[in-house]
């Protein structure tokens, strides 16, 4: 039998696969009753299963009307194989700026590096490129989690 964090997890994923744009938008009290758990059940899924690691952006609002957001980032082999546009990765540092991952002046900066200056849109690699770049930061943002002084 699955626990219940699988159950919990598989279900988050089956609404993101469903959805247009990859993310799903809900009340976590509405998904605890759901699962009949408490509250901290779900923010453990959320903090152990949909990371930036794992190829998800996650905004998590408590109290009264909170909320749970969960946005995939494209992880898969096709994107890897493809890369994002400047768009997917303009939409992705949003989320990760609106969660706290980033501050503005550095999701800024990333959104610069990123553009069409430096990332020439005529060369098949940009995208390629793009992506490259921005899992790296991703996957930073997990690790250093809690340890932001290194420099």
């Amino acid at each position: 039998m699955r626990s219940l964090s699988d159950r919990i997890e598989k279900y988050l994923k089956v609404l993101i696969e469903r959805s247009e744009n990859e993310e799903v938008e809900i009340q976590r009290i509405e998904l605890a009753e759901t699962f009949r758990c408490a509250p901290s059940q779900i923010t453990y899924v959320l903090a152990t299963r949909f990371t930036a690691s794992e190829g998800f952006i996650t905004e998590s609002k408590r109290g009264g009307g909170g909320f749970i957001k969960i946005r995939k980032f494209p992880l898969d082999e096709n994107s890897v194989k493809t890369g994002i546009s400047e768009t997917q990765a303009e939409n992705t540092l949003q989320d990760l700026k609106n969660s706290g991952f980033l501050t503005g002046r550095e999701a800024f900066l990333l959104r610069e590096i990123l553009g069409r200056e430096v990332l020439d849109p005529a060369s098949d690699e940009s995208d390629y490129v793009r992506f490259k770049i921005l899992h790296k930061v991703m996957k930073l943002i997990k690790e250093m989690e809690g340890q932001w002084d290194v420099l």
